[in-house]
């Protein structure tokens, strides 16, 4: 067996080698030389174009594109390079209110709308973290809260959507309508949801130049939703209809109508009723001794006629009081029909015009107008749960009342875009 010391074998080590030339080494010495160098020049060349692309941390939402190449315009200069945009600089352009008077804290704009994650839509890109870290267990600076206390999630963690109570007086049975076979001014026909509810997509005014804003539902009206299987005849001689007007404006309208037709014919005046009826039939009229003149006879049908509306025509929509002892008219109370069923949330109707109306709102089982047809949580997590990619909270409800914003100071110039 063959014994080397320590000594014999440190002596096969070149103590000398650091003195020749090394190709590895020679390529380190060039590399940490010749890399801060390139990196230097770089800079320096971006620098001297204007460039500000090695200090960005990537690009902007779609709404401040217009701005990238422009840092100054949202962060401070004198500010340290890693300082984050504080909420003085987006109040420079959106005067954006609080999001509850009665709330605990006010986070900054950056808590909520994070920058540089590519062309994104900024406020539809917040997280639902930063929603529920306030309404997983909500607390107010004073009294109760207004809305759900505790809302961790959708669909488990949202409690069910509030069926407010309708204040609308209008008497509408939405089964009866939608039978098969209702009497329509053509004879029997099937109506179909979309006849009477159009989204503001398709509103009269809805141009590319005036463009819809909310997605809501039109709002009703008798002209175009209900005259044309609902007339409003008033006599059996007049190819006329009553206006849908305040009780004054009908009387006033009526008597001009009868006056003018037996002005025009007033060998009317003692003829009987001619046949067929406009009126309803099962409107019996009493009998009456012939009319004397065109006055009497005016005022006979007149009366004649307000029975007919104030008692059927009129009542069968509307709730009437009982006529005023001063003028025999009756008070027509406000429809009162609501706008935004959901007070607390937005909803556009635009989006969602590829499904049948009963998918979501059960009207072919509602007979009274206090049965509010709204759908539940499982109908709208059908489709927005989050294993369909659903985009959040903010989907469906916003932060800031913006109509309680405030008109900003201007404060730049389109050369400061350039």
């Amino acid at each position: 067996m063959r014994v080397r010391t320590a000594k014999q074998r440190a002596q096969r080590i070149d103590l000398a080698y650091f003195q020749r030339p090394h190709s590895l080494r020679r390529w380190r010495t060039l590399l940490s030389l010749g890399a801060p160098t390139l990196g230097l020049v770089w800079l320096g060349g971006l620098a001297l174009a204007g460039s500000r692309t090695p200090y960005s941390s990537g690009p902007v939402s779609t709404a401040h594109a217009f701005v990238e190449a422009r840092c100054e315009v949202c962060h401070v200069r004198d500010a340290s390079f890693r300082a984050h945009v504080g909420g003085t600089a987006c109040l420079t352009c959106h005067d954006a209110p609080a999001h509850a008077e009665d709330q605990l804290s006010t986070p900054t704009c950056g808590s909520c709308h994070r920058e540089h994650r590519g062309r994104i839509e900024l406020a539809a890109a917040t997280a639902d973290a930063f929603c529920v870290r306030c309404h997983g267990s909500l607390e107010t600076t004073r009294g109760e809260p207004t809305v759900e206390r505790e809302i961790t999630g959708f669909p488990a963690g949202h409690p069910e959507i509030r069926r407010t109570s309708d204040p609308g007086t209008l008497k509408f049975n939405h089964q009866v309508h939608l039978a098969d076979g209702v009497r329509g001014p053509s004879g029997p026909e099937t109506l179909e949801c979309t006849m009477c509810h159009m989204p503001e997509l398709a509103r009269a005014g809805a141009t590319a130049a005036r463009p819809i804003s909310t997605g809501l539902m039109t709002q009703f009206s008798y002209e175009r939703q209900c005259a044309r299987c609902h007339a409003l005849y008033f006599d059996e001689r007049i190819d006329a209809q009553a206006p849908h007007d305040e009780p004054a404006m009908v009387r006033a309208a009526v008597a001009k109508a009868l006056a003018a037709y037996i002005s025009k014919y007033p060998d009317e005046i003692g003829k009987a009723d001619p046949s067929p009826r406009r009126v309803p039939l099962n409107f019996p009229q009493p009998p009456e001794p012939p009319a004397r003149n065109a006055e009497e006879w005016v005022a006979r049908r007149a009366a004649r006629a307000e029975r007919l509306l104030w008692g059927r025509a009129c009542a069968e929509c509307h709730l009437l009081s009982a006529p005023r002892p001063r003028d025999g008219l009756p008070v027509v109370a406000s429809t009162a029909v609501k706008r935004q069923w959901m007070p607390n949330a937005r909803f556009d109707h635009r989006p969602h015009q590829l499904l049948g109306c009963a998918s979501c709102h059960p009207a072919g089982q509602s007979r009274r107008t206090e049965d509010v047809l709204m759908p539940t949580t499982a109908t709208c997590a059908t489709c927005h749960a989050p294993a369909r990619g659903a985009s959040g909270c903010v989907a469906c409800h916003g932060y800031h009342d913006w109509t309680k914003a405030q008109p900003v100071k201007p404060s730049f110039r389109l050369s400061d875009f350039q």
